[in-house]
């Protein structure tokens, strides 16, 4: 099921058959914080840097990689070889820079994060991004929002592989079917689908020309006013499909 579902337009479940995630993992660009402009401003930033062609490609297929396989991606648009290791800290450090000093956190999401972690339900993030990245905005979160992170330094299969969610149901010891995942790109909801999850594609924070065509369950385009009876439907519509 990929339609278009807003939050206002799902049934309320009854409190006695509610079934509510037992934690929800938040993939972290495009998802959690709006950050894929700070991305994309970055491969311009080293493209041009080191005197390579811009393209507006570039954006769009890097979207949702790790962040070697972004490099390898960038430095096809050179004309000269530059090292790996330099790309990176010039790539990384640009965007955390920017989201140190500007946070983007996402329509809705820090509303959702303190009703969760009210609620007594652990959040994780689980990225493709580096350490340094995750921790940031973990440490930017709400107090007690998130119990852990994945990260793209765990050494675990990269995302379509299932490993980041299944690395992270073991983080907070629950059954990935009894989970929730928000994603916002290809590889990422086949990896949160795959690992046997309830996924939800967010599609507000994402350019053209990307193609939600995955298991999720629903597509919404933020966290706007989304509530646990919201959580609960998404849970039985994934239960149905089973």
């Amino acid at each position: 099921m990929n339609d278009t579902l807003k939050p206002t337009q799902i049934d309320p479940v009854a409190e006695e058959t509610k079934r509510l995630p037992a934690a929800v993992f938040w993939d972290m660009d495009g998802t959690l914080i709006d950050s894929e402009p700070y991305w994309a401003d970055g491969e311009r930033y080293v493209i041009e840097k080191h005197g390579g062609q811009w393209s507006d490609n570039v954006p769009l297929r890097a979207r949702g990689q790790s962040t070697p396989r972004i490099i390898e991606i960038v430095k096809e648009y050179f004309d000269e070889p530059v090292d790996d290791d330099r790309l990176r800290d010039e790539l990384v450090g640009y965007v955390i820079g920017r989201e140190k000093e500007t946070p983007c956190w996402t329509t809705g999401s820090l509303e959702l994060l303190c009703k969760l972690a009210d609620a007594g339900i652990p959040s994780v993030i689980v990225s493709a991004s580096p350490r340094a990245m995750v921790s940031n905005m973990v440490e930017q979160g709400p107090k007690g929002a998130f119990v852990g992170y994945v990260c793209g330094e765990d050494g675990l299969a990269a995302k379509p592989d299932p490993a980041p969610y299944l690395r992270a149901a073991e983080i907070v010891g629950a059954d990935p079917q009894d989970c929730l995942v928000f994603e916002d790109s290809k590889v990422g909801l086949e990896s949160g689908g795959a690992s046997g999850a309830t996924v939800v594609a967010i599609t507000g924070f994402t350019p053209e020309g990307v193609v939600f065509d995955g298991p999720q369950v629903v597509n919404i385009k933020d966290y706007t006013s989304l509530d646990f009876d919201d959580l609960a439907k998404f849970m039985e519509l994934s239960s149905a499909k089973r």
